[in-house]
């Protein structure tokens, strides 16, 4: 999708975020991820995800330019160590799908498992990751998410030390 102009930067978008119930996750509303966001919104967008962990945003139209701009806004990206399933042309795009055509996968099947934390054998983990469902079974296939700071500050001193 390109760079913005500055024209677009300036265009501010009316939104809501509102924390979901739990230890975790707010829920973005009014957000239009196929647009720019003004530098403020975007604070605002990041901030939140730093106080919440998990940002949704539902019902969004974007192409795979739109996820990896508004992805870069957060930081450098790192690309997946398996190549086989990046999105043609866009490299930071993972596929994850248990989707067979010609009895080959499209995509990683198994990312979900078991229990873990992408990249997280890097140095540098991950401020986070950015999942863009598309296509979703109508029973299974959940994605759940753990607050690793809440975890900590609930252990006894003793698991701690």
């Amino acid at each position: 999708m390109g760079d913005y102009t500055q024209e677009q930067e300036r265009m501010a978008q009316n939104f809501d975020i509102r924390p979901l119930p739990g230890p975790l996750g707010a829920e973005v509303t009014g957000l239009d991820l196929t647009q720019a966001l003004e530098a403020e919104d975007f604070i605002a967008i990041h901030q939140a995800h730093l106080q919440h962990h998990v940002l949704v945003f539902r019902d969004q139209r974007i192409q795979p330019g739109h996820q990896i701009d508004f992805s870069k806004r957060f930081g450098p990206l790192q690309i997946h160590v398996l190549k086989d399933f990046q999105l043609p042309g866009y490299p930071e795009i993972l596929i994850v799908s248990n989707i067979k055509e010609n009895d080959k996968p499209i995509g990683l099947g198994d990312a979900g498992l078991f229990w873990h934390s992408d990249l997280s054998y890097v140095p540098t983990p991950s401020l986070g990751s950015m999942l863009h469902a598309q296509e979703l079974p109508s029973e299974g296939g959940d994605t759940l998410f753990a607050n690793q700071h809440t975890a900590w500050d609930t252990l006894p001193e003793d698991l701690k030390t």
